[in-house]
């Protein structure tokens, strides 16, 4: 395969953490496997692991060239309630990296310039308008959730939901910027079918491909046991607590559960956020059997998936998230909300998915499926083999050879 030289801008890229830093760092790392690579990061907290992985061993047999621009605006809990002033400042991000690359393209041999994180379809740069082939993806679109359930909100998500749909309506419809950035692009990869149709139709892409934007990281590991007759069957959930993230979807099955008192089961929490505590106190008054593990290291994840049953993937707002593909490759499989890029992957081989039609047909739906599957342990395992099988299709050895074959595409 002949080594290009790519340049990759990446604002949040990190080794060992989820999210869009875990997307921009597994896109970085794998075509810097394959590539001669000028990567530029924004100068965020987690970039010393960067700056340690380019100093290696490992990173000074890649010919890779770090270029750090500080953004001054972090997307914290602030920021968060008015999301314009971090977009405001990523915005001033993007037009410093387009006035150093314009001075690296007269030095540098650039083949390809691939905008990576964040996937976000709002901030596309300005990369799009030098005389050099564009790439822009993955992209997500935020902001179509369902609006039946906003009352699920607290007021403050709430207003935040709502702006992002205006917001996100508003840009598809009346950007030029984000649509000249399509139109220029030699092509858009994008991390759903769904967002492919945006894509195209909406912002006039010409050429598009679909791939989601996290991957699985595969493991030599053996499938585990079965669930031996009786004993508990093991439920994950792991994200922000949140009114976005469905939490109190599951704990409403699990009351109706444990109203029959028929199964035996155990609830593994995950995570942070302000809906914590209503959460476990919930779990509490309906004497719902559950352990409450806080944040637990990205690394040490993988054995409570293999240790678990099911994992639940109950988000109203996301992209296609790292977890969906981490509880996979770890033989757990998965009940998701039939609904965004999770939708996509998540089939009857490795798990199950629950329309969205009322709270209340939610979480019978979800009840239903913990009730079937701990009474027919041979269905769930046969589940847990589908996840596994599943993950291989969505490897990150097997996205890089997708985007090795976008960039021959382009370049040939």
């Amino acid at each position: 395969m002949k080594r290009y030289k790519i340049l990759i801008t990446a604002n949040h890229c990190a080794p060992g953490q989820g999210s869009e830093h875990g997307v921009g760092w597994n896109f970085f790392k794998r075509i810097s496997e394959f590539h001669d690579v000028i990567l530029i990061c924004n100068e965020h907290d987690y970039i010393q692991g960067v700056i340690d992985y380019v100093n290696s061993e490992e990173g000074k047999k890649r010919n890779i060239k770090l270029f750090l621009i500080k953004q001054k605006i972090k997307y914290n809990k602030i920021n968060r309630l008015f999301p314009f002033l971090y977009y405001k400042d990523y915005n001033k991000w993007q037009k410093n990296v387009f006035n150093l690359v314009k001075e690296l393209i007269n030095t540098e041999e650039i083949d390809i310039i691939h905008h990576i994180t964040n996937i976000t379809f709002r901030e596309p740069g300005y990369l799009w308008k030098l005389n050099k082939p564009f790439l822009w993806g993955p992209i997500g679109v935020l902001g179509d959730e369902p609006i039946r359930f906003q009352s699920i909100y607290n007021w403050k998500e709430g207003i935040k939901n709502i702006i992002r749909r205006i917001t996100c309506i508003y840009q598809l419809r009346y950007s030029k910027r984000i649509k000249d950035a399509a139109n220029e692009s030699v092509a858009c990869i994008c991390i759903s079918k769904h967002i492919e149709k945006i894509v195209k139709n909406q912002l006039g892409a010409k050429k598009t491909y679909i791939i989601p934007e996290t991957g699985a990281i595969i493991t030599q590991t053996p499938p585990p046991p079965k669930r031996m007759e009786n004993k508990p069957i093991q439920l994950l959930w792991s994200a922000g607590f949140d009114s976005r993230k469905g939490i109190l979807f599951l704990i409403e099955a699990l009351r109706i559960i444990k109203k029959e008192n028929d199964i035996n089961f155990n609830l593994i929490l995950v995570g942070d956020g302000y809906e914590r505590k209503k959460a476990i106190n919930l779990c509490e008054k309906y004497s719902i059997n559950y352990e409450y593990k806080g944040y637990v290291p990205y690394q040490e994840m993988p054995k409570l998936y293999y240790n678990s049953h099911f994992f639940f993937l109950l988000s109203l707002s996301d992209a296609t998230t790292t977890t969906v593909f981490e509880s996979l490759t770890n033989y757990c499989p998965v009940i998701a909300f039939n609904h965004l890029s999770f939708s996509e992957v998540v089939d009857d081989t490795c798990g199950k998915k629950i329309d969205l039609h009322t709270k209340r047909q939610i979480s019978n739906d979800i009840a239903h499926y913990i009730r079937h599957y701990y009474y027919h342990e041979d269905e769930r395992y046969l589940l847990a083999l589908g996840a596994r099988k599943k993950a291989e299709n969505y490897s990150w050895e097997r996205k890089i050879e997708q985007i090795n074959n976008i960039y021959n595409s382009i370049l040939n």
